[in-house]
């Protein structure tokens, strides 16, 4: 995400805090994450024996000191003890890191040689440059042995290096779709239920045309989204075309979808003039003026109930047309270098993956696993009310997510350049917004100019 967004997160966004039921059961797979057995190996300074799932791995023969940097200190706080009841021989450290300064930070220790953790956190921001690093290791091979299908398939591209090698987990899962406000719904299209809403609005030409009924029956004072930036980031990451190979970039085929159509929103005005993360983009939701705000599992709490505190029961959540899209998201891996693989693995399985863990990690934090068997096991969990169902006019939460959002999901592969995209866009959209004269055609070329004026050592398409 882009640094306007990661002081939000700071406050404790990514974990999703107390939003029970923020996903529904799903099938297949088992409780250890698809780890292979192992034979116990003595316990040593390395880590001892392999924490992999096996009836004769004893996890109080594992032993080591295991480095961690996060920022988010209070879910460390509360899931390195529910870890020590499992493993009490491994120390977990934690140094509490700004995400703003941790991938600075990283590069300057791998470059002394002084100071790397051994486990290593990848935000969306920069989880691209952060594996193009090559410092994560392979969590395929021994001693991790990770077997991806033992995760949701759409998650595989956020956690694979170039080389298509599993390098991290990962932290909590964010299938997004969009937030709506069910009173404005309901006065001007007739219907509030989901339902009816996805088939309304099942492609963007249907959300266009929808946006302009609004727009009219409005008077203007309902549009869809507050801003292009909000329209622009659910329209990129719903294209998950592979668009990096090598220092051969394709912006053409990554973006000219998507500026397109949001060129033809803006130019329909059924976009708001709010950049992204302003207290007027904040205000907006208690007010009333927007139908449509981009939502993951985390935004029950940290967007939609902190700006509208009074807005119980007008809410509801509805999926984008044509696509899901992944707001959002960290990245967990292994430093390749570490002394201590094992019991990192350890710890990175038990919290992020293994049933336990999981479900400590979902009740306490409302973090969502990427495991599949963990939805299965505790499907009774994932029925159940959530914290803010009620808030969303009772509709289940969970099962939305499941069972309409992530079925038809992909997973964009991860290249340095991301970041490079997220910082160009940024900049770029609110000049969209002011000088309507900008077409989408100009806003491409312009895009790829700047785009080579960051990263110099791209050949832009």
């Amino acid at each position: 995400m882009n640094k306007q967004k990661v002081s939000k997160w700071l406050a404790g966004a990514l974990p999703l805090t107390l939003l029970a039921g923020a996903l529904a059961a799903c099938g297949g797979g088992n409780s250890d994450s698809g780890v292979s057995p192992s034979p116990a190996s003595p316990s040593a300074s390395s880590g001892g024996a392999s924490p992999t799932a096996s009836a004769s791995t004893d996890p109080t023969q594992l032993s080591g000191t295991v480095k961690i940097w996060d920022w988010d200190e209070t879910f460390q706080k509360g899931m390195i003890p529910e870890f020590n009841k499992k493993y009490p021989n491994i120390k977990v450290e934690v140094t509490v890191v700004n995400p703003n300064d941790y991938l600075q930070k990283l590069q300057s220790g791998i470059a002394s040689g002084s100071d790397v953790p051994d486990i290593i956190l990848g935000e969306e921001a920069y989880r691209g440059k952060l594996f193009d690093l090559d410092v994560l290791d392979n969590l395929e091979q021994a001693p991790y042995n990770f077997d991806r299908s033992s995760v949701l398939d759409y998650t595989i591209p956020f956690i694979s290096n170039s080389k298509g090698q599993v390098v991290a987990v990962d932290q909590a899962i964010t299938p997004a779709g969009f937030a709506y406000r069910r009173d404005l719904a309901k006065q001007y299209w007739g219907t509030d239920d989901p339902a009816e809403l996805e088939k309304l609005l099942s492609t963007w030409d249907d959300f266009i045309a929808k946006g302009t009924e609004l727009k009219e029956k409005s008077g203007g004072k309902v549009l869809m989204f507050p801003g292009l930036g909000d329209a622009f980031l659910v329209l990129r990451n719903q294209n998950v075309v592979p668009y990096v190979n090598g220092s051969d970039v394709d912006l053409t085929a990554k973006l000219k979808g998507p500026i397109d159509t949001l060129f033809k929103m803006r130019d329909a005005g059924i976009l708001g003039k709010n950049e992204l993360w302003t207290p007027a983009w904040s205000a907006s939701m208690a007010k009333g003026e927007f139908m449509f705000y981009p939502m993951a599992p985390w935004g029950p709490k940290w967007h939609i109930s902190a700006n509208d505190p009074e807005g119980k029961g007008r809410w509801g959540l509805v999926k984008a047309p044509e696509a899901g899209f992944a707001r959002g998201g960290t990245a967990v891996g292994i430093y390749k270098d570490s002394k201590v693989k094992e019991a990192a693995w350890a710890f990175v399985n038990f919290a992020y993956q293994s049933e336990e863990g999981s479900l400590y990690n979902f009740k306490t934090f409302g973090n969502m696993t990427s495991n599949k068997a963990f939805y299965e096991k505790e499907k009774a969990t994932f029925d159940a009310p959530g914290a803010y169902d009620e808030f969303f006019g009772g509709q289940n939460l969970a099962r939305y997510f499941l069972d309409n959002i992530i079925p038809d999901m992909k997973g964009a592969p991860q290249s340095k350049y991301d970041s490079v995209v997220d910082s160009v866009m940024n900049a770029l959209y609110p000049l969209w917004t002011k000088d309507t004269s900008i077409t989408a055609d100009a806003a491409l070329e312009k895009f790829k100019t700047e785009f080579k004026n960051k990263a110099p050592d791209a050949n832009v398409k």
